[in-house]
């Protein structure tokens, strides 16, 4: 366990070995808890994961998919 200062434009350095265990360019959840800060990793999930968190099996996994690949088309700027 380290110390670490908030900078006056609210930036944190996290120590190097809490660096290496995220990719480059992670992006994190931020919240408090009392006066804790809890960051979480956030990663994309797979169709095939989200498909099997659905309870309802009248969504197919094509849909899904087609669902998943008009949102990010729609994220790139190319429309739907």
């Amino acid at each position: 366990m380290k110390a670490v200062k908030v900078q006056a434009d609210g930036t944190v350095k996290l120590p190097s070995e809490i660096r290496r265990r995220f990719p480059s360019r992670s992006e994190l959840l931020v919240w408090t808890e009392g006066d804790t800060i809890v960051l979480k990793r956030l990663r994309p999930v797979r169709a095939t994961e989200f498909a099997e968190r659905t309870p309802a099996p009248e969504v197919s996994l094509a849909t899904i998919a087609a669902e998943v690949h008009r949102m990010r088309r729609a994220k790139r700027g190319m429309g739907a």
